[in-house]
Order: C-alpha cells, then structure tokens, then sequence
C-alpha cells in the first residue's frame, strides 16, 4: 500500500464536523509506528486512534511524541504542512511497517486520523530500544 491521507481528515478539511477541525498549525499533532501484523491501515473506515488496534500502536498513543513547531505554508500552488524532525525516545515494540499522524486530543476515540506513511527512510522497523529519528522530506510532511 502507498502513504495516503485518511479520508475522514479529507473530508474534516472541506467543513466535516465529526470531529474537532484539524489545526496543522496549531493544534497538538502525534505520531505512532503501525505494526501492520496486528492491524493494517484502512483508508476509508479508520477515523480515530481507538480505530487503531492498540497492539499496533509504537509506542501506545498515551506515549506517542508530538510534533514541534507545525507550519502551513504555500509553495507553487501547492499547501505544504511540516514540522520539525521527530525523536521517538528509546523506542521498542513490535516491527512496524508504517507510521500514523493524528491530532492528539489525549483522548484516542476523538483523536482524528490524518495520515498512513510507508515510504519514510528505515521502514520497515523493528525498534531496539534506541532513538529513532524521524527526518521530514524539505518538501514537506503533507502536500495539498
């Protein structure tokens, strides 16, 4: 499967009210690693974390860093969100095949799903203990 953007944030973008806006700029975003084995992403039916099997969270959504310093911006006719590169401390867990960025809201049934990335540098993973480093692409995290 390709990186793609959940649908349920697609349509949160055009006005959908299920959910709290999702504020890329300001609003507290995180990250997991997804092992696949116990639960793989679905682009139309998962909308929250909760949608997300907890044995498939690296580390548990309650551990998940947050992102620093979201900005929006545009770059020839193209919206670009990105942020500071992320460090997962001392990560360990299952093998990961992917990882998910949601808006971190504390609460995993009301913390939206935005993204499912599989072509990040080092994927697959298999977390050792050690920091992992997630460097974003210049070009961005999201394109629009």
């Amino acid at each position: 499967m390709a990186s793609f953007l959940f649908d349920i944030f697609r349509i949160n973008i055009m006005g959908e009210d299920t959910f709290a806006f999702a504020d890329l700029d300001d609003g507290t975003l995180g990250m997991f690693f997804v092992d696949e084995a116990d639960d793989a992403p679905n682009q139309t039916t998962d909308q929250d974390v909760a949608d997300r099997a907890a044995a498939a969270q690296v580390p548990a959504f309650a551990s998940a860093p947050n992102l620093a310093n979201g900005t929006t911006t545009i770059d020839s006719n193209v919206g670009k969100f990105d942020a500071d590169d992320l460090t997962f401390t001392a990560l360990a867990g299952d093998p990961s095949e992917s990882i998910d960025l949601f808006v971190d809201t504390g609460t995993d049934t009301t913390s939206l799903l935005i993204a499912n990335f599989d072509d990040y540098t080092g994927l697959p993973l298999t977390p050792s203990g050690s920091d992992v480093v997630i460097v974003f692409a210049a070009t961005g995290i999201i394109r629009i």
